[in-house]
């Protein structure tokens, strides 16, 4: 008489475990392929690979560390290097877009931060966070991704390792805080130098239910991204703490301080940007799960093509589509059944 109770108990209990993604703002297609990835049982013991800035989270933890630093005049020692520390002994050329190179450029900074310092002044003021930005976009143009890499972390020269985390926590805390993401013209009061900044750290609560989803499915996710691997494990130690995803499961930019309080690569870590993040997935995560690839990897740039790419077992492909060309903008129309894109307009963000 008791055994039907003591079954359907059994049946509801497997059913209320099984992991159920949130509809959210997911487009149909992809909503159903993660959707079938988390109901397949043969998945779990598996991991799923996730880039951080744009992918994870809207907008970019280490560039709006950047922003931060402009906006509060917060450089250590890094102007009296001129900004130039990354950059090597390479900094004499013109640099694409400026027409001057890039000593010319960071002495032309630094003057005006140190005038600044003196005294306020807001004419000055927009003219100084212009430029860095010009400076920024000449950098990308002008040097290989490597090279940019290492220079924006080194923007920080000067900060020891315990002034630099309560930097990077008070631009993570105050970016957080604003609960949208957003996009602002800086422009110099001359007129030559206009550009957009996108402002603002939004974590969606589709991302946050993916993780979660994952984790209760019996897949891992790990976090494999080309900003520092101290301001990544920030984010989610203290920001993001409820993914649980632990330091050990993520990777990132790896640094040593050198004596004059520049940065340099740790050049006994695999750096994790393009085909690094291969090469970091493969040494540093797959033997972790027997050798196996991964089931699922989320990217949204062209620096993630390399992984996104790599391994013919992978389930799904992510690719949050912020309408970037190249071949991430190839893959995410691709819809091939292994690929899918996911768009997050600015009019659906909202506070987590």
């Amino acid at each position: 008489m008791m055994k039907r109770p003591i079954l359907f108990l059994l049946f509801a209990l497997t059913v209320s475990c099984t992991p159920v993604l949130e509809r959210g703002a997911w487009e149909k297609d992809t909503y159903d392929a993660l959707s079938a990835l988390l109901a397949d049982k043969s998945c779990r013991g598996g991991y799923a690979v996730f880039d951080c800035d744009n992918t994870t989270v809207i907008h970019d933890v280490t560039h709006t560390m950047i922003l931060y630093q402009i906006e509060n005049l917060r450089f250590a020692s890094a102007p009296d290097h001129l900004f130039l520390d990354g950059l090597g002994d390479n900094v004499d050329f013109p640099l694409e877009g400026l027409g001057i190179s890039a000593r010319e450029m960071g002495q032309s900074l630094a003057d005006e931060y140190f005038s600044l310092m003196n005294e306020m002044n807001d004419s000055l003021f927009k003219d100084f966070r212009a430029r860095f930005i010009a400076f920024i976009e000449a950098v990308d143009e002008s040097y290989d991704y490597g090279t940019l890499c290492l220079w924006e972390p080194s923007l920080a020269t000067g900060f020891n390792e315990e002034d630099l985390k309560s930097l990077g926590r008070e631009s993570l805390s105050y970016w957080l805080s604003q609960g949208r993401a957003w996009d602002e013209e800086w422009a110099s009061p001359d007129g030559r130098y206009s550009f957009t900044v996108h402002k603002g750290l939004v974590l969606t609560p589709e991302m946050k239910n993916l993780y979660r989803s994952l984790s209760r499915s019996g897949i891992t996710p790990y976090v494999c991204s080309a900003s520092p691997e101290w301001l990544v494990e920030l984010f989610f130690s203290e920001f993001a703490s409820d993914l649980n995803v632990p330091a050990e499961h993520i990777f990132g930019l790896r640094f040593v301080n050198n004596p004059d309080g520049s940065w340099a690569y740790d050049e006994t870590a695999i750096q994790p940007f393009k085909e690094g993040k291969v090469a970091c997935i493969d040494k540093n995560i797959a033997p972790m799960h027997g050798g196996s690839a991964p089931l699922l990897v989320a990217g949204d740039s062209n620096g993630d093509v390399a992984m996104l790419t790599a391994y013919p077992d992978m389930k799904i492909g992510l690719i949050i589509d912020w309408g970037r060309t190249g071949e991430i903008g190839t893959l995410a129309a691709k819809a091939d059944g292994r690929y899918f894109s996911q768009k997050f307009p600015k009019d659906s963000l909202r506070e987590p």
